[in-house]
């Protein structure tokens, strides 16, 4: 009789799998509970990346790392004070006025005839009228809780200055220690893909600060002259919501626009929406090239199902930070892309194809028998 087969699965093996998947299971669990620590630790090494190339023009003038470092900290820290000390009073006064005044504005839009049709039909200012007043009553909120906002947002605030600083003074030395666990024949090629994951995704983000802020202040300017109240808070709006691809500079525009509109009248809204226009072409086919013509280049459905994906994921933080990280991906796919397009160029250059092995031939049958020879 014959004897039963011992089962492979070893009890060594339930241990080995069991561990590993309790392993990833408290890794996805601290993943999520550190969600806000690695989004500052995402923002730090980008904001980084954008100040890294003013620093390396530093060096490049005879500055020490660390004396150019503290030249962008020091120049960053001044401008933060400066839009401070001045800026911020007459942006907070320009933005309480205009959420006080929103409900006049939708009274003047109401007289507009297509705006009575909408009205009529789906009962849009009443609905509008009664979220804005619920907005505007509950924004003073528990001051406990307005408290604990501002405290959060001052410690993330500083945490990222810190981890900004830290990543442009030790993100090189931390960069070639990680070299050192890899093959010494694979080290230069993964310092090339370093370097250029570093300018792609550098040159993206300083040039989307760069054009997002010609646009805020291209709107400040363009309201301002209108004669719109609320210039400020408008181009300050623009300027954000300009670091949103497509999107946002379409959200920025209604904005303007029907701010424009309602505070000053329909004749400057239309100016500043033709001014808008313009402005919009000047940037897609003369800034965007200019700036970003080095850096990210992605296709555009791409891109719609990478924000698409950032922004569930993780709302507008996760809509500003999705395209780098799609960027740092796609030189990671366009190195691998490229070595396997030289094995295939290799191949069939050289006539060979995909030798097996004996042992990936899999079980052969066995020979066919001989009969036996006569000897005569």
């Amino acid at each position: 009789m014959p004897s039963p087969r011992r089962s492979q699965v070893t009890p060594l093996t339930v241990w080995t799998v069991g561990l590993h998947a309790l392993a990833l299971v408290t890794l996805l669990w601290l993943l999520t509970q550190s969600a806000m620590v690695l989004s500052w630790v995402m923002v730090s090494l980008f904001l980084a990346l954008a100040a890294n190339p003013l620093v390396s023009w530093l060096e490049a003038r005879g500055l020490r790392r660390g004396l150019a470092v503290l030249g962008v900290a020091l120049l960053g820290l001044g401008l933060l004070s400066a839009l401070v000390v001045t800026l911020v009073p007459m942006l907070v006064e320009q933005g309480r006025a205009l959420v006080q005044a929103a409900p006049g504005f939708l009274d003047r839009l109401q007289h507009h005839p297509w705006v009575e049709k909408l009205d009529k039909r789906y009962d849009v200012i009443d609905q509008a009228a009664q979220q804005l007043q619920r907005q505007v009553s509950g924004m003073p909120g528990p001051m406990l809780g307005v408290v604990t906002d501002v405290l959060r947002n001052v410690v993330a605030a500083v945490t990222v200055a810190v981890l900004t600083v830290f990543f442009l003074l030790f993100g090189d030395d931390l960069f070639q220690a990680l070299l050192r666990w890899v093959r010494p024949t694979q080290r230069e090629r993964y310092a090339r893909i370093g370097h250029r994951m570093k300018g792609v995704v550098g040159g993206y983000v300083a040039g989307s600060f760069l054009i997002s802020l010609i646009g805020g202040i291209t709107t400040a300017v363009i309201t301002l002259v209108l004669g719109v109240p609320y210039f400020l808070p408008l181009g300050l709006m623009m300027t954000v919501l300009g670091l949103i691809p497509f999107v946002g500079t379409f959200l920025g525009g209604i904005l303007v626009t029907s701010t424009t509109m309602a505070s000053v009248g329909m004749k400057q809204g239309l100016i500043a929406l033709a001014l808008f226009v313009v402005y919009q072409q000047v940037e897609s086919n003369l800034l965007q090239p200019l700036v970003q013509r080095h850096t990210l280049k992605m296709n555009p459905l791409i891109i719609a199902l990478v924000m698409l994906v950032g922004t569930g994921l993780a709302g507008l933080l996760g809509a500003l930070l999705s395209l780098p990280i799609a960027g740092a991906l796609q030189v990671l796919m366009q190195e691998r892309l490229a070595r396997l397009h030289e094995r295939w160029a290799f191949e069939e250059s050289s006539g060979e194809g995909v030798i097996l092995q004996p042992h990936d031939e899999g079980p052969r049958d066995p020979p066919p028998s001989q009969p036996p020879s006569i000897s005569h």
